[in-house]
């Protein structure tokens, strides 16, 4: 992994404020198809070309336990961070946490960091050509896919290896003129659906209101374009087994496993429920959707999972949410769905003090866990012997990591986390953007949310017990 410089500030960034758009438009091969330049990102290319600034974080950024090794005890804090620069108005998204083997890697807005899992150490940072709009939840041999925003718009990506600390390419999604109607559908302030990024088998597939692109991860040639499509309220994208693409346009949602060569030649498709939505695609083989409603007076309310054949799109089962279970904790911007874990077979439901695990296969609840009432149970973690629980902490009461057994639900062991961590696990909670991981021996608590200020904790690291026995 590269090492940031033993001394001196990083270099500036460029002024997003100097980059406008160029005024030139060019028809693609073909139809519908638009390929499109940015004056000024030719700069950045070549910036990026040489690899990515280091950066280093302010002063007081850490914890004086960041040191800690492997023996910290359980429940206490090992380390924690928070932002490297001062998040904006128009720069605040924390979306994006990936992993290596011993390393958590976060994006915030403008800058992507390395840290030791155990120790919190940083390994490497590197600022953005540009501030994040959508990051990919997967990673992909190491790499990930960052859509960016230059002026107003959204209408550039790169790719960064995590592993090394290197921004491999930085490019234009798509060129057009800046007073073209269509980059509305880029801008933030004014696009009808969010822009989402995905990675799979060496692709990336960006979506937005009117369109979508598959991009070759190499190198960021164009692979498949859907043309200009009519505007949908609601488009996404998931990646990891396959390449997913959902998009809602009127009364039905419609899922596609795309073919990886054209994006006009689906592998399957398959239409959902009528007046149902895809909140979210919480896995992709198998192929797991949460649906809710979308009209009358529950719209948005989560209503059910469906489970599909990740091969052929048919339906295997259906898993009605209970009312405990319409928690409302989920957006598609975070790295995960921190209400559902999909491990094998099994699909693991948080709910107000308990956690329930149904059968993919069947749609049949296997068991229930109870923890305390009205505290939300994360499932965070799952193997073929034990799961992994973590219920937040509240004003009144600790956090805690609870250990239950993955054929019964039975408690195995239950660890309460440091009363000095309970205002720091509320704050996170109670902001509805924290995703816990565990990894490590630490259970990571990780903001994936939009952040307020520079002292808002971004990531906390708690001692946790090895699993398995």
């Amino acid at each position: 992994m590269s090492q940031p410089p033993p001394y001196g500030p990083p270099p500036s960034r460029p002024s997003l404020s100097q980059f406008t758009h160029s005024g030139i438009t060019k028809t693609g091969k073909g139809p519908g198809r638009r390929t499109v330049w940015i004056t000024g990102l030719v700069i950045l290319l070549v910036l990026a070309g040489g690899g990515a600034y280091a950066l280093w974080g302010r002063p007081g950024g850490g914890t004086s336990q960041e040191a800690a090794g492997s023996g910290a005890a359980p429940g206490s804090l090992v380390w924690k961070r928070t932002p490297s620069t001062e998040p904006s108005k128009n720069s605040r998204n924390a979306w994006g946490t990936w992993f290596t083997q011993t390393t958590v890697v976060k994006a915030e807005p403008d800058t992507v960091t390395s840290y030791d899992i155990k120790t919190g150490e940083k390994k490497w940072s590197l600022i953005l050509p540009g501030t994040q709009c959508a990051a990919s939840r997967d990673v992909d041999a190491d790499r990930v896919l960052i859509a960016l925003r230059y002026t107003d718009a959204c209408d550039a990506m790169t790719v960064i290896d995590i592993r090394q600390g290197k921004t491999l390419w930085t490019q234009p999604i798509v060129l057009l003129k800046a007073d073209d109607p269509e980059m509305d559908n880029f801008r933030p302030d004014k696009w009808p659906a969010d822009m989402e990024v995905s990675v799979s088998q060496g692709h990336g597939l960006i979506s937005w209101a009117t369109g979508a692109h598959i991009v070759r991860l190499s190198d960021g040639q164009l692979i498949g374009d859907t043309g200009k499509q009519d505007a949908c309220t609601d488009v996404g994208t998931a990646g990891g087994a396959q390449l997913l693409t959902q998009r809602f346009c009127g009364k039905r949602a419609t899922l596609r496993s795309q073919n990886l060569k054209s994006l006009a030649k689906a592998n399957w498709q398959w239409d959902g429920p009528e007046d149902q939505t895809i909140s979210d695609i919480l896995s992709t083989k198998p192929v797991v959707l949460l649906m809710s409603d979308a009209a009358g007076k529950n719209f948005g309310k989560p209503t059910q999972l469906i489970v599909l054949g990740d091969t052929d799109g048919k339906e295997r089962a259906r898993i009605p949410l209970q009312h405990d279970h319409e928690v409302g904790y989920c957006t598609s911007s975070m790295s995960r769905c921190a209400e559902y874990l999909v491990a094998g077979d099994v699909v693991y439901v948080a709910g107000k003090g308990s956690t329930t695990a149904y059968d993919l296969s069947t749609g049949r609840e296997r068991w229930t866990f109870k923890a305390d009432e009205n505290r939300l149970a994360l499932p965070v973690s799952a193997d073929d012997r034990e799961v992994g629980i973590y219920v937040a902490a509240t004003p009144e009461r600790e956090g805690k990591l609870i250990r239950v057994t993955t054929r019964t639900g039975k408690e195995i062991r239950t660890t309460d986390n440091s009363p000095d961590l309970r205002t720091t696990e509320y704050q996170l909670a109670h902001s509805k953007s924290a995703v816990p991981y565990l990894a490590e021996g630490r259970l990571l608590v990780v903001n994936e949310g939009l952040l307020e200020s520079q002292d808002n904790d971004e990531i906390v690291a708690i001692g946790a017990r090895p699993g398995r026995g």
